[in-house]
């Protein structure tokens, strides 16, 4: 391929819009589709689609919606990337309400003065990712990589702070950027929610993406800042831009590490005992006659061929299971104190409370969270050896559903 191209795809709904992206020259050139109904179409009119525009099928990223995905953030200064992308996969159930083999995850970091560092967790359904991959495949549209639609918007935003908010049925998605990295993405559910968003962020730029100029004003008002209106086909042209640039790095929620089911050591034991069980077997058969023994050693020897190879395979398995398992507790002991406390607060935790964010700072720490009784969350970390002066960060409030919204601040001994 003489200059490079890619396709970037995005959900709106049920609508389907493909963004192609080239770069000649330095420059770089786009044009967009959209397929609307694309989840309750076949895919033989979206291959007609595709063939009639002539789009390559290489190069492939899809941005999944925000309103879709369960996002958290985990502050915790100083991490290294790598190290705390393995710790957390073996965390992951501490912060999301679905066991890993049931997600696509991945995790992306962020630092900013005003917002601190942190990283966020991405977290998506197999189940919903799989059944529109499956749909794009057939269509031989299958994406190499999947980024959440925040991340989308970043080659379109400025340095200074600013909002996209971008309109889903009913409810508005709230993300805010300074110098290009995302600092806070999340939901409202209703425009005076989102109103009291902007207001508490103060952003100098908000760009409004689904939104007609009629609803812009309705939602903004006489707001302080620059605002402008984004098609739909911003968020798939972001995500086409970006896989020719590749400015979000290796980002992309489906490489998720599965841990692995090592069945060696019974498999090793079964050939231990045929091998044992063959030896003793040997003298009786050289009494007999000598010849006739040494045939069936051959042929013993043929049919335990393939059971060395496994043990063989078998045993490399296990170098590499010690080698992982050396790995962890390495990492273990390099953020001890910090996987200690996780997993003392983690304790703490009730199985009817659902943490939504956890900040570890060097002498304290605060957990915010939803639950049947913030009250009982704080006496459980108050009878706790780790931890001293635990007391409610603010208010506890009910939600609709009758549960308890709380924020929780403490030190550590």
């Amino acid at each position: 391929m003489l200059f490079p191209k890619s396709i970037g795809l995005s959900i709106h709904g049920n609508d389907l819009i493909i963004s192609k992206a080239s770069q000649k020259f330095l420059k770089a050139r786009s044009e967009n589709i959209v397929v609307d109904d694309f989840l309750l179409k076949d895919s033989l009119d979206l291959n007609l689609i595709i063939d009639a525009y002539g789009f390559q099928t290489t190069n492939i990223v899809l941005s999944w919606p925000r309103e879709r995905t369960i996002v958290r953030e985990i502050e915790l200064p100083g991490s290294n990337i790598k190290e705390l992308k393995e710790t957390i996969s073996y965390q992951l159930d501490s912060f999301i309400l679905f066991p890993e083999d049931e997600v696509y995850y991945d995790i992306h970091p962020s630092n900013s003065e005003e917002y601190g560092e942190k990283v966020f967790i991405f977290a998506v359904k197999r189940e919903e990712l799989d059944d529109v991959i499956l749909k794009l495949e057939s269509s031989n549209l299958k994406p190499e990589r999947v980024i959440i639609s925040p991340l989308s918007y970043i080659p379109f935003v400025n340095d200074n702070k600013t909002a996209v908010v971008e309109k889903c049925d009913d409810r508005y998605t709230f993300s805010l950027y300074i110098n290009k990295t995302l600092v806070s993405t999340s939901l409202a559910r209703s425009s005076d929610s989102l109103r009291d968003k902007i207001d508490e962020c103060s952003p100098a730029d908000i760009n409004l993406s689904g939104c007609e100029h009629g609803e812009m004003e309705d939602l903004l008002g006489d707001v302080d800042a620059n605002v402008e209106c984004w098609q739909v086909s911003k968020q798939s042209l972001g995500v086409a831009l970006n896989g020719l640039s590749d400015c979000l790095g290796r980002f992309n929620i489906l490489k998720v590490k599965t841990k692995k089911n090592i069945q060696a050591p019974v498999l090793m034991g079964a050939l231990s005992v045929l091998l044992l069980a063959f030896i003793f077997i040997l003298p009786g058969i050289f009494r007999d006659k000598k010849e006739q023994s040494l045939n069936v050693i051959d042929a013993k020897l043929n049919e335990l061929h393939p059971a060395v190879v496994m043990s063989n395979n078998l045993k490399e398995e296990i170098d590499s299971a010690i080698e992982v398992n050396e790995k962890i507790s390495a990492l273990a002991q390099k953020n001890s104190r910090r996987i200690d406390l996780v997993a003392e607060l983690t304790k703490a935790v009730p199985d009817d409370t659902w943490v939504k964010q956890l900040l570890i700072k060097k002498d304290g720490f605060e957990i915010e969270g939803v639950g049947v009784s913030g009250a009982k969350v704080l006496t459980l970390l108050e009878y706790s050896p780790r931890f001293d002066g635990v007391s409610f960060a603010s208010s506890v409030v009910k939600d609709k559903t009758g549960k308890e919204k709380f924020k929780i601040k403490g030190g550590i001994k």
